[in-house]
């Protein structure tokens, strides 16, 4: 069931999506959990409280979380909770998100292990971030299959508006 409103003048239903980040840009090596068990006991309550959705950013959504196991943080949260996760991070980028700062480009990246991650039903959703920065079309041209299209990600996409 998803997550009630709370609205005294009507009852609506609505998704309830938390949005949380394995990493920290002043740490790389910062965790939140460090274990599948740790991680399980940080969901737990937010799941039983009507966390529908857990929208679940890592680094680069293609390295597994943790050892042992080639679930990414989504594949993990997805497996704990049983609920609907979403993956982030560098999804169709080659370079890191602080390295834009610096002027470093990061160029287009397959999408093919994103996509059998996805059809492995390791998570629900994907979110792009800096492709669509920089390309506006992006989605559409990774769904007509125009992957020769795609834009390098540069810096200055962080201060244009579409």
């Amino acid at each position: 069931m998803l997550g009630r409103s709370r609205s005294t003048k009507r009852s609506a239903y609505f998704p309830i999506i938390l949005r949380f980040s394995q990493w920290k840009q002043q740490d790389y090596a910062a965790r939140l959990a460090t274990t599948p068990e740790e991680l399980a006991r940080f969901l737990a309550p937010l799941s039983t409280a009507g966390v529908d959705i857990f929208h679940c950013s890592q680094r680069r959504f293609w390295e597994p979380e943790f050892e042992g196991s080639d679930l990414n943080f989504a594949g993990w949260a997805k497996k704990l909770t049983g609920k609907t996760s979403i993956t982030v991070g560098s999804v169709g980028l080659t370079g890191d998100f602080i390295a834009a700062y610096g002027g470093e480009a990061s160029k287009p990246a397959s999408l093919d292990q994103l996509l059998r991650m996805l059809e492995r039903g390791d998570f629900d959703l994907v979110a792009v971030g800096r492709a669509l920065l920089q390309d506006p079309l992006w989605a559409q041209k990774v769904h007509q299959g125009r992957s020769g299209e795609l834009m390098a990600f540069e810096r200055s996409a962080m201060a244009t508006l579409y």
